[in-house]
């Protein structure tokens, strides 16, 4: 009986070691790990610019997740002259903005119905890694500022599309400080993935030309200010000049029901071109995974620092590492709801420092705000 065990034993321990062993893009044996033990791999996603090749060959290594940190299928990456040949493409140049104003249409002071918002239009993708799909998250923008003295636009912020007209994102993204930080909100840019290229391609696949729209204008909740510690409604609608377009790689996103309750440990998302965790911005577009975070504990670690969060306020996150650096300020928390669209959850708001073990980020629960959304849409189209 003791060797029957002994045996059993072995041979489950053979099974995982099996089931961590994978094969490299290149054809190599290897084990699958997490990103952070995978030196050869994590300088290369670190490197500026980030080749597609480069980009390609990352999404072809991951092979599963560690809680919530991306696992590997650890091995050198491939020399110059290995590079499978890829598309070529321009480099980046300044996009111009559609001009001229559309008029409004009557749909456009209203989010979009629940069957034409948060479509998933790849239903049989699995979401993992870190690095997205080219359709991926097809809401998601980018806000443009221009600098003083006719500095080239910079992208500061993000946001998710709610209909053809109109931007969810952060109030301090669109008012206060970064006014003279960054400079004046003028554009927003739809269906963008790498922000070194012009036209976008993942393997023999290339997305549409993206959309660069000019800011018609802002609209932060009236009860933010940059002096307050905590962010208070730390929300804002941005209105655009012109209707974006919806296609293949453009879509809005579904707002959360205005009564929406999350229990600590639910999956959420965030995504966006945001810091990376040593500080440096991605040029594509990346998510990671976040487990909602105790409120009463949240609120309980931010006192200590001098901020009270409020009622209109949740946390997430709190894992080493891993933080909404890796999204954009005003950018969204999300969630696949049990009916199968996505929603926004919540808007990136701050945190405390980036990835710190232990403590979650902060964000803007969209449900306590679905009211004034609405609201703001319907009057600012007057």
């Amino acid at each position: 009986m003791k060797c029957l065990v002994v045996t059993f034993g072995l041979a489950m321990l053979f099974t995982i070691a099996l089931s961590d062993g994978c094969v490299t893009p290149l054809g190599a044996r290897s084990q699958c790990v997490s990103i952070y033990d995978c030196p050869q791999l994590l300088t290369a996603f670190e490197q500026r610019p980030l080749k597609s090749e480069m980009v390609n060959f990352l999404r072809q290594s991951q092979c599963g997740f560690e809680g919530y940190v991306p696992r590997v299928c650890c091995g050198p990456t491939p020399s110059q002259s290995q590079s499978a040949p890829t598309t070529r493409r321009p480099p980046s140049r300044p996009v111009r903005p559609s001009g001229g104003e559309d008029p409004v249409e009557e749909e456009d002071s209203y989010p979009m119905p629940r069957d034409k918002c948060g479509i998933d239009t790849n239903g049989d993708r699995l979401y993992g890694g870190q690095i997205t799909d080219l359709d991926e998250f097809p809401w998601m923008a980018l806000l443009g500022y221009q600098p003083p003295k006719n500095a080239p636009l910079t992208y500061q912020c993000g946001g998710v599309l709610i209909n053809h007209r109109y931007i969810l994102t952060a109030a301090h993204c669109v008012v206060g400080e970064i006014e003279n930080a960054v400079g004046r909100l003028t554009t927003a840019r739809l269906g963008e993935y790498d922000l070194q290229s012009d036209i976008d391609c993942l393997s023999d696949t290339c997305a549409d030309p993206v959309q660069e729209i000019l800011v018609h204008s802002a609209y932060p909740n009236p009860g933010f200010t940059d002096k307050n510690k905590n962010r208070k409604d730390d929300i804002a609608l941005v209105r655009l000049a012109k209707r974006a377009a919806f296609t293949f790689y453009v879509q809005p996103i579904c707002l959360v029901e205005n009564n929406l309750r999350l229990d600590v440990g639910n999956d959420v998302f965030v995504a966006g071109w945001g810091k990376t965790e040593n500080g440096k911005s991605s040029p594509v577009k990346l998510k990671l995974g976040l487990p909602i975070f105790s409120k009463s504990e949240c609120v309980s670690k931010y006192r200590s620092l001098g901020a009270d969060l409020t009622n209109g306020q949740l946390c997430a996150g709190g894992v080493f590492a891993q933080d909404a650096c890796r999204g954009d300020s005003g950018g969204p928390l999300m969630r696949k709801s049990a009916t199968g669209v996505w929603e926004s959850v919540a808007v990136v708001s701050f945190g405390y420092g980036c990835g710190r073990e232990g403590w979650p980020g902060v964000y803007t629960s969209v449900s306590n705000y679905v009211d004034w959304i609405k609201n703001t849409m319907r009057s600012s189209n007057i």
